[in-house]
């Protein structure tokens, strides 16, 4: 089967370009004028959004340092989850949130699907690690 990951490199590369993007969206959310108003808080709100999900797509996408068959695995059954785990969240806030609140989660909904994976991911490789070392030491 062929492998269509990203080179390792990408990997950390994403991650600041995820970190940056993040800091910078929870900031134009927040409402801290750094930005100013129109075209620059627009290319702000633009850049959060395409750093963010390409951030998750570098982190998520990349091999890790040993890719084996396991890895595949829990990227595959993270991938899984996070659907799982968008979709009810999904479902509950369209049943519970309306008016412009909603707008504003229908906003964070664009990055969220990205965030919920990249930490379930990471989550499962640090178990599977983890446990890894544990058997070693036995």
């Amino acid at each position: 089967m062929k492998n269509y990951l990203f080179p390792h490199i990408f990997q950390p590369i994403g991650w600041i370009m995820f970190v940056l993007s993040l800091i910078t969206g929870i900031a134009i959310y927040s409402s801290i004028p750094v930005f100013g108003a129109g075209i620059a808080e627009t290319l702000a709100i633009d850049s959060a959004i395409i750093g963010i999900a390409l951030g998750a797509l570098f982190i998520v996408c990349s091999k890790e340092r040993v890719e084996d068959e396991m890895t595949k695995s829990i990227r595959l059954a993270s991938l899984l989850n996070s659907i799982y785990a968008y979709v009810a969240l999904l479902v509950g806030c369209t049943i519970l949130i309306n008016g412009v609140k909603f707008l504003v989660f229908a906003v964070f909904n664009l990055v969220l699907f990205p965030i919920i994976f990249v930490c379930n991911f990471r989550l499962e490789m640090h178990r599977y690690n983890k446990m890894c070392e544990d058997e070693e030491q036995d």
